[in-house]
């Protein structure tokens, strides 16, 4: 997925943080009140961050950078099976 990132693997700090202020919130609109940005630049953020991972939404983005860090730690991720979480997928 480094292919996806930036030159050093990294995601830009500002859109980070604006998806997990969405994330939190529940809304672009009180996301971007909380970081005290517009609605159009939280949109645009994580519509930046998606497409830096290759994903189609914020639940994709998260996943894929989950998945990611869990890879660069030598950390097995969990699997969804028949309903039931086989390992935590979260920390």
């Amino acid at each position: 997925m480094k292919d996806a990132l930036n030159a050093s693997g990294s995601v830009p700090r500002r859109e980070l943080v604006t998806l997990l202020a969405y994330l939190e919130t529940g809304s672009h609109k009180a996301g971007a009140h909380r970081l005290g940005i517009s609605q159009a630049t939280s949109r645009q953020r994580i519509s930046a961050l998606c497409t830096r991972v290759g994903a189609c939404n914020a639940a994709q983005a998260i996943w894929r950078l989950r998945t990611e860090l869990a890879a660069e730690q030598g950390e097995p991720v969990g699997t969804y099976v028949a309903g039931q979480n086989t390992r935590s997928v979260l920390p």
